[in-house]
């Protein structure tokens, strides 16, 4: 039986997931965490063959928990799960280790499809983004950049994330000095025209 642990702070998500591995033979969802503390907590402690994690989570960045996991623990597979859909996002995801990056709206038909192009895009010309301006941000900064560019307001993002609106600020500041931009329009029309957000 495969034991399946997930990583995500929405509890429908949760209860959906459960519904979908109780109905599949030789699976189930061993463990629930709303937090990437309490996945890395309870990796600790039990043996899991699957981990599903969420990109976006308060407390420790995901990039980070996916990091931490492969280091500790290099042959468990992380699938990742989230509403991005941004390429760059799962490139970055998948350059820390992740073994599958799942849209959470996509329908299961078209999952490996895009896991298959999108590798083999990446395959074909993996220098492609080198000299991007966002290589230069850090996970955090990525993070939020992308935030930021799809409009969302600096309060809703320092809530979604568990840190406050000034560290939000700062993040800020920091990308727009490394990007070398004026503005948030600025950000947003890089992030259109580099495919970050949808």
């Amino acid at each position: 039986m495969l034991q399946i642990i997930i990583a995500d702070d929405h509890a429908v998500v949760r209860t959906g997931l459960q519904f979908i591995f109780d109905a599949t033979p030789d699976m189930v969802l061993a463990a629930e965490c709303r937090n990437g503390n309490e996945l890395l907590e309870r990796l600790k402690t039990h043996i899991f063959d699957v981990v599903i994690l969420d990109i976006t989570m308060p407390g420790t960045d995901a990039f980070e928990v996916l990091e931490q996991i492969k280091s500790s623990y290099p042959k468990l597979p992380v699938i990742v799960f989230t509403m991005n859909s941004d390429r760059s996002f799962a490139l970055r995801m998948f350059k820390k280790g992740a073994d599958a990056f799942i849209n959470k709206e996509s329908s299961p038909e078209l999952l490996l499809q895009e896991q298959i192009e999108l590798v083999m895009n990446h395959i074909a010309d993996p220098k492609s983004n080198e000299n991007a301006k966002h290589d230069r941000l850090s996970d955090r900064e990525f993070q939020i950049l992308c935030m930021l560019a799809s409009g969302m307001k600096k309060t809703e993002i320092a809530s979604n994330l568990s840190i406050s609106k000034n560290t939000v600020n700062n993040h800020r500041n920091n990308i727009m000095k490394k990007m070398e931009f004026e503005t948030t329009a600025d950000l947003a029309r890089y992030a259109v025209t580099n495919h970050l957000i949808g």
